[in-house]
C-alpha cells in the first residue's frame, strides 16, 4: 500500500504538520491561507480516514494526543531533510553575496530593522532577504542561510552558535506607566491590562508574574493578539503591559518608545541560538553576517545593566 492510500489527500498532511506546529487551528489557516474551518475539516477527514483523534480540543486549547506525537514525529523527520535538501538548491542558485535569514517577525521589525542602515554600512557587499515566521523562532532553515531559533541544542543538521541567554522584562509605554503604575506595586495587577498570545505559550503571563514580583493575575484585563509584533505594538500604544524579550524591546526602551514596567528582569536559563548549514564549505558571505549578528548581539548584552533591574534567575518553582 503507497503512502499516498493512506491519507484523505496530501495537502492534510501538511495541514496537520502546521496545526501541530502551532497548536493552533487559526495559525495554521493563516499560514495556508484559507479559513480556519478548512483546516478543521481538513483535520477531521484526515482523523476520520486514521480511525483515531490527532488532537484533544479542551477549554479553547489544542493539545496532541499520542497518535498526533507518532504522526508528527514522522511528519517531522520526512519533511526536515526535504526542507534542508531545498535550501541547499536554492542556495547553489543564488549570487554569492544574496542572503537570507529566518527570524521572527518581530526580531525583524524590533531588532534588525533599526540596524538596518548600519548593517548596509558595515557590509555593503551583501544584499539581505528575511524569511519571516509568524511564531515560535523554532524549526529548520528552510530555504534560508541563517536562522535565529529558541534553545537549539546540538543537531548534525545545523552548526549552532549561543546568541545571548532569554531575558524577560515586563514593559509599557511611558504613558501607561504614569496611569498604571509598577506591576510589582503593591496594588497588583488591578485595573492594568495585559497583552498576550493566541495558543500555548512558552512562558504565560501566569507563570512569569510572579518571578516578576506581580499577583493577582486575575485582577487584570486581557488582550489577546496572534503574533508577538501585535502584542509589543499594543504595549507601545499605551494599550497594555506585555513581557519583553530583551533583545527584541532593548531599542524601543533607549528610545522612549518602552519603558521597565516592574524592577525585575528575568533569567529563564534558556537561550537563543544562531544557526547555519553544517560543514566547513560556508560561503565567505555566511560567515560575515554570522559574525556581524553576533557582534551587535554582545554589544546589546553590554548595555543591560543600564536598567538598573534586578535579576531574578529562574528555577525549578515559582517564588
Amino acid at each position: 500500500m503507497t503512502l499516498r492510500s493512506k491519507l484523505p489527500s496530501t495537502g492534510a498532511i501538511f495541514m496537520f504538520e502546521a496545526a501541530a506546529r502551532h497548536l493552533s487551528f487559526t495559525q495554521a489557516a493563516r499560514e495556508f491561507n484559507v479559513t480556519q474551518p478548512a483546516v478543521s475539516r481538513m483535520i477531521a477527514r484526515l482523523e476520520e480516514h486514521l480511525g483515531c483523534a490527532l488532537f484533544r480540543r479542551s477549554a479553547g486549547r489544542l493539545e496532541l494526543t499520542e497518535s498526533g506525537k507518532i504522526l508528527l514525529r514522522g511528519v517531522r523527520s520526512g519533511f526536515d531533510p526535504i526542507e534542508a535538501a531545498l535550501g541547499e538548491i536554492a542556495a547553489l542558485h543564488q549570487a554569492e553575496n544574496t542572503l537570507t535569514i529566518s527570524v521572527t517577525s518581530a526580531f525583524a521589525i524590533h531588532w534588525l530593522m533599526p540596524r538596518f542602515d548600519k548593517l548596509r554600512r558595515d557590509l555593503p557587499e551583501l544584499t539581505v532577504r528575511l524569511d519571516l515566521i509568524h511564531g515560535e523562532p523554532n524549526g529548520p532553515l528552510g530555504a534560508a542561510d541563517i536562522g535565529l531559533r529558541y534553545n537549539m541544542t546540538a543537531s548534525e543538521d545545523a552548526g549552532i552558535t549561543l546568541l545571548a541567554e532569554e531575558i524577560i522584562i515586563p514593559v509599557c509605554s511611558p504613558a501607561y506607566l504614569h496611569s498604571h503604575g509598577l506591576i510589582d506595586a503593591p496594588a497588583g495587577m488591578e485595573g492594568h491590562s495585559i497583552a498576550t498570545l493566541t495558543g500555548a505559550l512558552r512562558l504565560p503571563w501566569q507563570i512569569a508574574l510572579p518571578w516578576l514580583g506581580g499577583d493577582q493575575l486575575q485582577q487584570a484585563d486581557e488582550m489577546v493578539f496572534s503574533d508577538y509584533a501585535l502584542v509589543l505594538q499594543a504595549a507601545i500604544k499605551g494599550q497594555a503591559v506585555a513581557l519583553g524579550w530583551w533583545h527584541v524591546v532593548a531599542h524601543e526602551i533607549f528610545t522612549g518608545g518602552l519603558v521597565p514596567a516592574g524592577g525585575r528582569m528575568l533569567k529563564t536559563g534558556a537561550f537563543y541560538n544562531l544557526i547555519t548549514r553544517p560543514g566547513p564549505g560556508k560561503r565567505p558571505a555566511v560567515r560575515k553576517l554570522c559574525d556581524w549578528l553576533i557582534a551587535e548581539f554582545a554589544a546589546l548584552e553590554a548595555e543591560r545593566d543600564r536598567l538598573g533591574l534586578e535579576t531574578v534567575l529562574r528555577t525549578g518553582s515559582a517564588p
